[in-house]
C-alpha cells in the first residue's frame, strides 16, 4: 500500500454516491387496487426499491418490511454471495450509475477481521468474483441496467476512510507530505463490525489493527430484548436501528404509544461503553497517533463515548459513505483509465461511490 507523496491537489469535490439500507426481502410492492383512497398517503420516498434480474423479484431499502419479511443475515459469508447480497448490490449500483450500459472496475471493502485472515479473505473474494465479475442485466424500479464488471479487488473497509482523508478524486495524495509518514489510526464503527486500523509511512501497523463483530448491532440487540420483555413486541434489527437514530423514539403497541427514550439511552450507553473498552484495550487513549479518524454509520451515534476516550479524534465528513469514497479514490489510482466504483457492502447499508474515467 505504498503511496508516494505528491504535490497537494486542488480542492476536492464529493463525487456521486448512494447509501442503500441493507434491508431486503423477496416480493413486490404492487398491492393492486388496495388503498385507503384519499385518506392514504403517497410518495416515492415511502416505497422500497424493486430489483429484478429474471430469477426473482426483491424489495430493497426503507419500507421493505411493510411488504415482506426482510432477510437479516449477519454472518460474514453474506459479504460474498446470496440472493440478498445480489439484490443489494444491484440496488446500490443501479441507483448510482442509472439505467443504460456501464463498464466499471470495482474496489470492495471487507471488515478488518476478514482481511486479516488470509484464507477467509481469499474465499470471500473468490465467492464475490464468481457471481459479480462479468455482465449483469437487471431492472431497478422497472428501468433496465446492463453492467459489465471488469475487475474486482478488495481492501479493508477502514482503509477507505484513510484514503478519503488523504487522497483526492484523481487518486493523488492531497495532504502535506509529512502526513503520509505520521501514525494514523482509523476507528470504523459499522452496524455489525467494529474495526481498528493503523497506518504509518504507507504500511499497516499490526499492533494497533484488529476487528470484532460489534458496533451498532450490540445496541439494537439490547433494545430488542428490552422491548420484547416489556411490551411483548418483536423488533427487527433494522427497526431497532431506526429507533436508535430517531429524534423521538416512539413505539406503537396495544398499550398505546410508548416513549422509548429511556430504553434507547440505556442501549446506547451499554454499547458505547463496550466500544470504549474494545478501543482502549488496543489503543489506550490514542495519544500515540498523530491523527485519529472516525468513520462508519455508528460514528454519529457514539460520538460522546468516542470523544470521551479519544478527545482529539476527528469524525470524518459524511462518515456513513467515507469508506466507499476512499475506496473509489484508491481505485482511481490503481485503474486511472477506467470508470471506478468503491463499494462498502455494510450490514447496515450498501454504500457506493463512482468516479468517471480520467481525462
Amino acid at each position: 500500500m505504498t503511496i508516494p507523496s505528491t504535490t497537494p491537489a486542488s480542492a476536492v469535490q464529493q463525487p456521486p454516491y448512494v447509501s442503500v439500507p441493507s434491508i431486503v426481502g423477496p416480493g413486490q410492492a404492487d398491492l393492486g387496487l388496495l388503498s385507503l383512497g384519499r385518506l392514504g398517503r403517497s410518495g416515492r420516498e415511502q416505497q422500497p426499491l424493486a430489483v429484478d434480474w429474471g430469477q426473482g423479484a426483491y424489495l430493497v431499502g426503507a419500507g421493505t418490511e411493510r411488504y415482506t419479511r426482510p432477510l437479516e443475515r449477519m454472518n460474514l459469508e453474506r459479504l460474498a454471495e446470496g440472493a440478498d447480497t445480489r439484490a443489494l448490490t444491484y440496488a446500490a449500483l443501479g441507483q448510482l450509475l442509472g439505467p443504460g450500459s456501464h463498464q466499471v472496475h470495482l474496489l470492495v471493502g471487507f471488515p478488518v477481521q476478514v482481511m486479516a485472515d488470509r484464507q477467509q479473505a481469499k474465499t470471500l473474494l473468490r465467492g464475490l468474483r464468481r457471481w459479480l465479475k462479468g455482465r449483469h442485466t437487471f431492472t431497478l424500479d422497472g428501468e433496465t441496467t446492463t453492467l459489465d464488471v471488469l475487475r474486482i479487488q478488495a481492501l479493508a473497509q477502514p482503509v477507505g476512510a484513510f484514503f478519503a482523508w488523504g487522497l483526492d478524486n484523481a487518486g493523488h495524495w492531497a495532504r502535506p507530505a509529512a502526513d503520509i509518514r505520521s501514525l494514523v489510526g482509523v476507528l470504523d464503527i459499522g452496524f455489525n463490525t467494529l474495526d481498528l486500523f493503523a497506518v504509518q509511512d504507507g504500511q499497516v501497523i499490526g499492533q494497533y489493527t484488529g476487528g470484532d463483530t460489534a458496533g451498532v448491532r450490540r445496541a439494537t440487540e439490547i433494545l430488542r430484548q428490552e422491548v420484547q420483555r416489556a411490551y411483548d413486541v418483536a423488533l427487527s434489527q433494522h427497526q431497532a436501528d431506526a429507533l436508535l437514530h430517531a429524534r423521538r423514539p416512539v413505539l406503537d403497541t396495544a398499550a398505546g404509544s410508548i416513549d422509548l427514550q429511556g430504553a434507547v439511552s440505556q442501549a446506547l450507553e451499554h454499547a458505547g461503553l463496550g466500544i470504549q473498552s474494545f478501543v482502549e484495550t488496543r489503543w489506550g487513549r490514542g495519544r500515540q497517533f498523530r491523527y485519529v479518524l472516525v468513520t462508519g454509520g455508528g460514528a454519529p451515534l457514539f460520538r460522546r463515548w468516542i470523544l470521551e476516550l479519544l478527545p482529539s479524534a476527528h469524525i470524518l465528513p459524511q462518515p456513513v459513505t467515507a469508506n466507499a469514497l476512499g475506496l473509489a479514490r484508491y481505485a482511481r489510482r490503481v485503474w486511472p483509465q477506467a470508470k471506478v466504483v468503491g463499494l462498502d457492502p455494510g450490514f447496515g447499508g450498501f454504500k457506493a461511490v463512482a468516479l468517471e474515467q480520467a481525462a
